[in-house]
């Protein structure tokens, strides 16, 4: 794995999953929005963030095994990766992000942390939608399209 695409996950990683929610977080309090903060909703929200980034990884390791590359759009897989839970999904990874961020949510209680939850699944859907699949169509051809077909691409 080359260090570009490690350092392009950290980078990608650390603005979304910290410093975006963090800025959301201080406007939450900035605008005295309410905070919905439970014991057991903080518990449930580390378990999810715990699972989404098991998940993250899992996949990574499959595109890494399986596809002889990396999620970082610098360093793709090289062949389609079709194993594990892309089986089921053609987006566990996303999935995994979407686990990370509703955790946080219910961890901080933070009302804008939900509001970015849900514009996130938005803009990743339409990422995967415009951007990703038709590039995947190009690079993978018949064998993508016959996935495409068959499995469905959240759940």
């Amino acid at each position: 794995m080359k260090f570009t695409s490690i350092l392009l996950g950290l980078l990608v990683g650390t603005t979304f999953f910290i410093l975006l929610p963090y800025f959301f977080l201080l406007l939450s309090i900035y605008l005295f929005l309410p905070i919905y903060s439970f014991f057991i909703l903080k518990i449930f929200g580390i378990i999810l963030i715990l699972f989404g980034l098991c998940l993250f990884s899992y996949c990574s390791g499959l595109f890494f095994i399986f596809g002889k590359g990396t999620p970082a759009p610098i360093e793709p897989p090289k062949k389609l990766v079709v194993e594990g839970l892309y089986k089921y999904t053609r987006n566990p990874i996303y999935i995994g992000y979407f686990m990370i961020l509703l955790g946080e949510f219910l961890f901080f209680g933070q009302f804008l942390l939900l509001i970015y939850f849900f514009l996130a699944i938005i803009g990743i859907n339409m990422y995967a939608v415009f951007h990703e699949e038709p590039i995947l169509k190009k690079r993978f051809g018949k064998s993508y399209k016959e996935y495409f077909k068959k499995i469905p691409r959240w759940l």
